[in-house]
């Protein structure tokens, strides 16, 4: 219910004076002619103020109640169109006032609508969005923001959040030349990362204060495929050219000083061999890693019988064991049901485990390979929608690994004892292959060992009809460090 504005006493009194004016000159020309009496000139009078009262109390109260109108929708305030009973054959004045407040209405909810939008797209954005004034303190801040530095970051300096004199430094830079800068920079807290800001002076002024818009890209990950690669081709590198110096220099001594010396030209050949199959071996590992990442994203669709492969694999690490005299020892259940996979890539993962164990495992002992069917599943993404697996483990009886080394062993070149390793003959590459094929198979290998204990390598694989289908894992949970 709408409240009847009040009209002060002074507008009505003066509205009422210049209404009746016309009526009082008449009335006082007959009164000055005589004939009008005195008496009757004031009751004259005073009837017609209160008959213009009659038409100007309504007229004027329907002014003040357009007046409170116009004045609220500039406030932007929500309110209905007045009652002006009295005006509304004045010029259809009802109807446009219908039209503009029904108008107004549409250009507030437009507006509602794109302030809510873009609300939400600044919220939504995947980049850290800061909005400072030009004393650096913090006067908005995007939902990436908060989540990275915590709640409540409005009205606070810049610097107490992001403590970073090379941010700093560019945001100053750009209040002063009004020129727009990117830096990139390193944050310990609240977690180690690497981030690229963008920083720009605000196009507009803002009744908020902001002036400097700061767009942070998080480039953690990048820095660290970045890291990896330089670490990698400096590894590969020096992987073969450590084998091909030793073979050059053997080639430049049998064609020097040893070119007559028959027993050492037989050693130097014989070392010279080992070197090449050295070489080789890392080539081969090079690329299947390489051929493997190539159809990193293309889920294999064969069925494919793993107590096969294990059986085969056995056969190949014979003559190995009988040269260290270990047994190899397979725990398999009858029948199991087929994974989803190729046989080549399955095959190099049993290959490569086996390989390992039977190295680094000590002389007159066993290597057990078990496979079975399991719902006892390890905590990883892949197994999460799963409620059983196939899994295959190989344990021997080694030096054992310690516990700080286990989460690297997947690593390119990464070693535990780089002499044993190279003396064994091993390339650095082989639990990275098993690393990759698995993430290709949607599979996860867990690593158990303590110190002259021995280790257990166990891999788990989903049941053929278990797999998900392609498209339905991210293509992240593939991600890992590609260098090739």
């Amino acid at each position: 219910m709408q409240t009847r504005p009040v009209i002060p006493f002074g507008t009505m009194l003066k509205t009422l004076m210049v209404v009746s004016a016309p009526s009082l000159l008449v009335l006082s020309l007959f009164a000055v002619l005589g004939e009008l009496d005195f008496n009757y000139f004031i009751y004259g009078y005073f009837g017609i103020m209160l008959i213009s009262a009659v038409f100007v109390v309504p007229f004027l109260s329907n002014i003040s109640a357009l007046t409170h109108y116009v004045n609220d929708l500039s406030m932007d305030k929500r309110v209905r169109s007045p009652d002006l009973s009295f005006l509304s054959n004045v010029g259809e004045l009802s109807g446009a006032l219908n039209r503009l407040q029904r108008s107004w209405e549409n250009k507030r909810q437009e507006m509602e609508t794109v302030i809510t939008e873009r609300e939400i797209l600044v919220d939504t954005l995947p980049d850290i969005l800061i909005m400072t004034n030009d004393d650096k303190m913090v006067v908005r801040t995007n939902r990436a923001a908060r989540n990275i530095f915590g709640q409540n970051l409005a009205h606070r300096p810049l610097r107490e959040i992001i403590p970073n004199d090379q941010l700093m430094n560019a945001i100053t830079a750009v209040i002063e030349d009004l020129q727009g800068q990117e830096v990139e920079f390193y944050m310990e807290d609240p977690a180690p990362r690497d981030f690229h800001a963008i920083i720009e002076r605000f196009p507009i002024p803002s009744e908020g204060g902001i002036s400097i818009v700061i767009t942070l890209t998080d480039i953690t990950q990048q820095k660290r495929i970045q890291r990896m690669r330089a670490d990698f081709v400096a590894n590969a590198s020096h992987e073969i050219r450590t084998p091909l110096a030793s073979i050059i220099g053997f080639i430049e001594t049998l064609r020097g000083p040893a070119k007559d010396d028959e027993g050492a030209r037989d050693e130097f050949l014989r070392v010279m061999a080992d070197q090449a199959e050295r070489m080789s071996k890392l080539v081969n590992d090079l690329l299947s890693l390489s051929k493997i990442e190539m159809n990193a994203h293309t889920l294999p669709v064969a069925k494919v019988d793993l107590l096969r492969i294990i059986r085969s694999e056995k056969q190949h690490f014979e003559w190995a064991c009988k040269q260290k005299n270990v047994t190899l020892r397979l725990k398999l259940t009858d029948t199991l049901p087929p994974t989803r996979g190729e046989d080549e890539e399955l095959a190099q993962v049993v290959r490569n485990l086996l390989g390992n164990a039977i190295k680094y495992t000590n002389p007159d002992t066993e290597v057990v390979l078990t496979a079975k069917l399991t719902s006892q599943l390890p905590d990883d993404p892949s197994m999460r929608s799963l409620s059983r697996a196939i899994t295959f483990s190989v344990q021997d009886h080694g030096e054992g690994i310690s516990r700080e080394h286990i989460p690297r062993l997947t690593e390119r070149f990464y070693r535990v004892d780089t002499a044993r390793t190279r003396k064994v003959g091993g390339t650095g590459l082989g639990l990275a292959i098993v690393k990759h094929v698995l993430n290709r198979h949607h599979g996860v290998m867990t690593i158990e060992s303590e110190v002259s204990q021995g280790s257990t390598f166990s891999v788990f694989l989903p049941v053929y009809d278990d797999v998900v289908q392609p498209g339905d894992r991210k293509e992240d949970e593939y991600a890992d460090e590609g260098m090739l």
